[in-house]
């Protein structure tokens, strides 16, 4: 287990990298006695100022890992949280052995988050990739739901959907739920993937070899954009996605840190969009 600071970034070399400790003897000897290769499945967490979130979060999904039979792993990035997230996430990592926590210098974003997250997941080997929120938002039990999806099907992405039959949302108030509901069906017409219902759920599997294969590292954009700029390049890349209903619940320790300046940067993203498709249909691009 590496806690560590992504090289991106300003930071002197002698702190970049941090080791903290190394795995435990007996996981390793546990895997090499385990018999048939199992996989690699992480789950990526983008975390500012979640502490209360990520002590109830992790022992959830370490039990769903676990009862899954895979080989499962954690990934923190934290952004500087002032609550402490980091020092806790360095504790569940001494504690459970399998979690990796990225230590970033401050507030960079959804998107440069998960990127950071993703990278160190590909390093590592990692077959198939979960994208979650870390306050509680995103129940760990739907975890075998996605996997049991991608085997039956073959697809390479299964976003947990709230639109679908049998999703939803609970703690929204009816404003909330018509306005997101509102973006989605717009989001679908523009994006041009109708077969997706709810386009900026967070809640997403991707296996490895679809990351790289839309090129996840050169997306720049954040927050919704930055999930349906994924989306988008997924569909335009002829790639297989399916959805599964889940309900979202909302959070009940910290704040939301999607706002404004993410749904405009979402209807920005959109456009440009709308041009791609334009120019692919006339054969620009």
């Amino acid at each position: 287990m590496t806690i560590t600071s992504k090289s991106v970034y300003s930071l002197p070399v002698a702190k970049q990298y941090i080791k903290i400790l190394a795995p435990a003897k007996k996981r390793v000897e546990n895997k090499k006695k385990a018999g048939p290769v199992r996989d690699k499945v992480v789950a990526v967490l983008p975390t500012y100022n979640e502490r209360k979130n990520l002590v109830y979060l992790i022992p959830q999904l370490e039990d769903v890992l676990e009862q899954q039979g895979v080989d499962g792993h954690i990934i923190v990035v934290d952004d500087n949280s002032s609550d402490g997230t980091g020092a806790e996430a360095i504790r569940l990592a001494r504690f459970y052995r399998n979690i990796t926590v990225i230590q970033r210098p401050g507030k960079m974003g959804l998107g440069s988050a998960y990127r950071a997250g993703f990278k160190r997941a590909i390093d590592m080997g990692m077959d198939i990739v979960f994208m979650m929120d870390s306050d509680l938002s995103h129940k760990p039990s739907y975890i075998p739901k996605f996997l049991s999806c991608m085997k039956k099907t073959g697809a390479v992405v299964v976003i947990g959907s709230r639109y679908c039959k049998g999703g939803g949302t609970d703690g929204w108030p009816t404003t909330r739920k018509m306005i997101s509901f509102g973006a989605n069906f717009i989001a679908r017409i523009i994006l041009g993937i109708t077969h997706v219902h709810d386009t900026t759920s967070g809640f997403r599997a991707f296996k490895a070899s679809a990351l790289l294969a839309i090129n996840y590292d050169t997306i720049y954009s954040d927050g919704y954009s930055f999930l349906g700029e994924m989306l988008f390049r997924v569909y335009q890349n002829h790639m297989k996605i399916k959805e599964i209903p889940f309900t979202f619940y909302e959070r009940r320790y910290g704040k939301s840190k999607l706002g404004k300046n993410e749904i405009k940067g979402f209807i920005l993203y959109a456009t440009k969009a709308i041009f791609i498709r334009i120019a692919k249909a006339l054969h620009l691009l």
